[in-house]
């Protein structure tokens, strides 16, 4: 079928900056899925590049490798059984022990479905400049092109050289795990547009100069929630409703920035 969106992943790129970020805000390494960035993606297929390193490294007997690959082997194998998904597998060379293949891999992959017409639209999802002559021949070539990236590590002029450039944020990055991961270790529910701020003032406060409220309310059947609303400009706010208060600052530092608390009910009694 002609005119379609095609996603590909730079492995070894995606599972870092998920690991990353996991680690940060669980202490866990997280359980990555596949299927949620081709979901959102809205790709017909999804085409995952990595490698798979099967010599033991310095020091390391043949169990203690086999044990330290398991879990690798295991994401391999639960992605190749997703409709729609291929993983590409390049080699592991040199003393180093560096990826070879897998970037060519990839620029092969979309430089075909691009010139073939078999996709429309074409999502990276990577940080490495190497691939920015790709892009461009690809843009030229009348294929629109989303990167993907994180800000953490993304190679500045590779965004630019697509169609759009779309920032990986820490809540994307959360609900590309399993279910059963995002169950056990949840987030904040984050809403925009979020509303008219409501409810019994707990803190005031700033997020990047932005104006920040957070108040508590009644919860529909349940314990009361806390709900913080951040002003992005009159009448334009982001609502994050939690019954932890711990856990949205946690969030709202990691998702957005720090909040810089000003005062909270008791001081705002005082000054009114």
């Amino acid at each position: 079928m002609t005119g379609d969106t095609y996603l590909f992943i730079d492995g070894e790129y995606l599972r870092q900056i998920h690991r990353e970020a996991m680690r940060e805000f669980f202490n866990l390494d997280g359980e990555l899925n596949i299927y949620e960035p081709k979901f959102q993606a809205g790709a017909i297929r999804a085409f995952f590049y990595d490698s798979f390193d099967e010599t033991p490294r310095q020091g390391e007997s043949a169990e203690d490798c086999k044990v330290r690959l398991a879990p690798l082997e295991k994401f391999f194998s639960r992605a190749r059984d997703l409709s729609g998904v291929h993983v590409r597998l390049g080699t592991v060379a040199g003393k180093r022990r560096r990826q070879k293949e897998v970037d060519i891999l990839l620029a092969t992959d979309m430089l075909t479905h691009g010139f073939n017409g078999s996709m429309r639209k074409a999502v990276l999802v990577s940080g490495d400049l190497d691939f920015r002559p790709i892009v461009e021949t690809l843009v030229r070539n009348g294929v629109l092109v989303e990167v993907w990236y994180h800000r953490s590590s993304v190679a500045r002029d590779l965004p630019g050289a697509a169609d759009f450039g779309r920032e990986i944020s820490f809540r994307d990055l959360h609900s590309w795990n399993t279910e059963a991961f995002k169950e056990a270790h949840r987030v904040p529910n984050e809403q925009w547009p979020g509303g008219a701020p409501y409810g019994e003032m707990v803190k005031v406060g700033s997020v990047e100069g932005r104006s920040v409220e957070l108040r508590r309310h009644s919860g529909l059947a349940g314990p009361d929630q806390l709900s913080l609303w951040i002003t992005l400009s009159p009448g334009d706010t982001i609502c994050i409703r939690d019954q932890d208060e711990t856990l949205i600052e946690k969030y709202v530092a990691t998702q957005h920035a720090p909040i810089q608390w000003e005062a909270d009910a008791s001081e705002l009694r005082i000054t009114t």
